[in-house]
C-alpha cells in the first residue's frame, strides 16, 4: 500500500516538473475517399442484428432463423416475437 501511493507520488511531481508540454488540440480530418461511409454502417448493422435475432431465436428454443428472417435482416424474427 505504502509502495503504491510512493509510485504515485514520485510519478505525479515528476509529470508535473516535467518539460513537455501538454498540448491537446482535436484535429479534424477532412474526409478521405476511402473513408466508411453510410453502406459499411449498414452492413455492420445488418449483421448485428442477424446475429443478435439468432441467439435469441436459439435461447428461446425455436431453433434457427429462417433464410427470409435472415435476409430481413433478423426483423421478421423481431416481427413474430410476441
Amino acid at each position: 500500500m505504502f509502495r503504491s501511493k510512493l509510485a504515485a507520488v514520485v510519478i505525479s511531481t515528476t509529470l508535473a516538473f516535467s518539460s513537455i508540454n501538454a498540448n491537446a488540440a482535436i484535429v479534424v480530418t477532412p474526409a478521405a475517399a476511402g473513408s466508411p461511409g453510410v453502406g459499411t454502417f449498414g452492413l455492420v448493422g445488418c449483421v448485428a442484428s442477424i446475429m443478435l435475432a439468432a441467439v435469441n431465436k436459439g435461447n428461446m428454443g425455436k431453433g434457427q432463423l429462417t433464410g427470409q428472417e435472415a435476409a430481413s435482416c433478423g426483423l421478421l424474427y423481431w416481427l413474430s416475437v410476441r
